[in-house]
């Protein structure tokens, strides 16, 4: 496979990741719903950062600063992107109470921009093996809800044919031998 079509898919992989895990925790955690301009822009921009880093390793820490700070600018962008006016709703919570149980609310947006980084940080850290998981996992359910025989086991390839070098003739080996001998008798030369 293309280099560049590993890095784009990895780029995409994680920008898809870090901001659909962070609108749904945050829209679960209380926060209004965005409009698409709120969703795309991030998204873009996610996927453009994410771009530029797929083509070289980062560290545990590098990843998890850049991830958190993915996540604060993902909260910001969805606030300011609300359907109804922040004023209005206060979104989140974050200034005043406006609701009965803003105070649980308040609480749970930080712990969900953080569980949302967490699955960000771990599926981007762990992607081969969680790929690899998920198409044996789609095996299994394909073999367990789908009628029809199970596929055979692959047969076993007999092996080939042993070649076996043949034996060296006898006249020369013994040719071989008598020239190796030492000889009591002058040169033929002489």
């Amino acid at each position: 496979m293309n280099a560049n079509v590993t890095r784009l898919g990895r780029a995409l992989g994680a920008s898809l990741l870090s901001t659909f895990s962070a609108l749904a925790l945050h829209v679960l955690a209380g926060g209004e719903s965005p409009t698409l301009l709120a969703v795309v822009a991030p998204l873009l921009a996610a996927f453009a950062v994410a771009f530029q880093l797929s083509g070289r390793p980062l560290g545990r820490w590098r990843l998890a600063a850049i991830v958190a700070a993915s996540q604060a600018a993902l909260h910001t962008t969805f606030s300011m992107g609300a359907h109804a006016p922040a004023a209005a709703t206060d979104h989140a919570h974050h200034g005043a109470p406006v609701l009965d149980g803003a105070v649980t609310v308040h609480a749970t947006m930080p712990v969900a921009h953080g569980v949302a980084g967490a699955l960000t940080y771990l599926g981007i850290r762990r992607a081969s093996a969680l790929l690899a998981a998920l198409g044996r996992l789609a095996a299994m359910a394909a073999r367990a809800f789908l009628p029809g025989p199970s596929p055979a086991p692959a047969a076993a390839h007999a092996p080939g044919p042993r070649i076996v070098p043949a034996p060296r003739a006898p006249r020369a080996v013994a040719a071989i031998l008598l020239a190796s001998l030492p000889s009591r008798a002058p040169p033929a030369a002489a």
